[in-house]
């Protein structure tokens, strides 16, 4: 029987998931993990630049080398543009349909170790011409990990992405300089309005408490 795969998504872009989850697979290798990481699709991928892609940087937390064959293992799906993917697919005259990302995913998972699955974008982001990251981590029956700042309005797009989620997610405030309050304060407050999602507040004094993903997706 496999593991269930563990699905990183965000509220939104740019919100800080491909950071987290390197944190996690580096704190996981710290105490003798070893795991699987795939980001199955890439939009602004260029391969001039690619040692610093997000795909580069998965690799390299989990301890892989970094080279053009490991970010393919990684990244089959890999476009130019800085869109979303079913619009970057588009660009390139590609086909890009959720059943081939949802088998090669399948494929990739196993009962040996813990497999992470990076979405693309925000959970309600098209990650497909035909289905959303939701849809994805749906197909695949994995554990949901969202990943949430600590901004203004940030309660607000954690609660509807949750909504989407059933409520049952493990959340990751990543908290950043200037942010309007302490990130104590937020995760108090969706505790209260979420009691059903497990809320960790990221500090990089700290990653080992990323570890609590792994034990949560196994007992869910």
């Amino acid at each position: 029987m496999n593991r269930r795969p563990i699905f990183f998504t965000g509220t939104g872009t740019d919100i800080g998931k491909t950071h987290i989850l390197c944190a996690l697979l580096a704190a996981y290798r710290s105490v003798g993990g070893r795991a699987r990481v795939l980001k199955p699709v890439l939009s602004g991928f260029d391969n001039a630049t690619a040692a610093t892609s997000d795909t580069a940087l998965l690799v390299q937390a989990n301890g892989q080398a970094l080279n053009a064959e490991n970010i393919r293992a990684a990244t089959p799906w890999r476009f130019k543009a800085p869109l979303s993917p079913d619009m970057a697919a588009r660009r390139e005259k590609r086909d890009l349909f959720l059943d081939q990302i949802v088998s090669w995913c399948s494929d990739q998972c196993g009962a040996a170790r813990p497999t992470f699955v990076e979405g693309a974008g925000g959970i309600m982001s098209p990650i497909a011409s035909d289905g959303l990251n939701l849809d994805l981590l749906r197909e695949l029956d994995a554990f949901p990990v969202l990943v949430a700042g600590n901004y203004l309005g940030t309660i607000s797009h954690t609660l509807t992405a949750l909504r989407a989620l059933d409520g049952r997610a493990a959340v990751i405030l990543n908290p950043r300089p200037g942010d309007p309050v302490d990130v104590s304060e937020t995760a108090a407050s969706l505790r209260r309005f979420a009691p059903r999602a497990e809320v960790i507040s990221y500090s990089p004094d700290a990653p080992e408490q990323l570890l609590r993903v792994i034990d949560l997706a196994s007992r869910d």
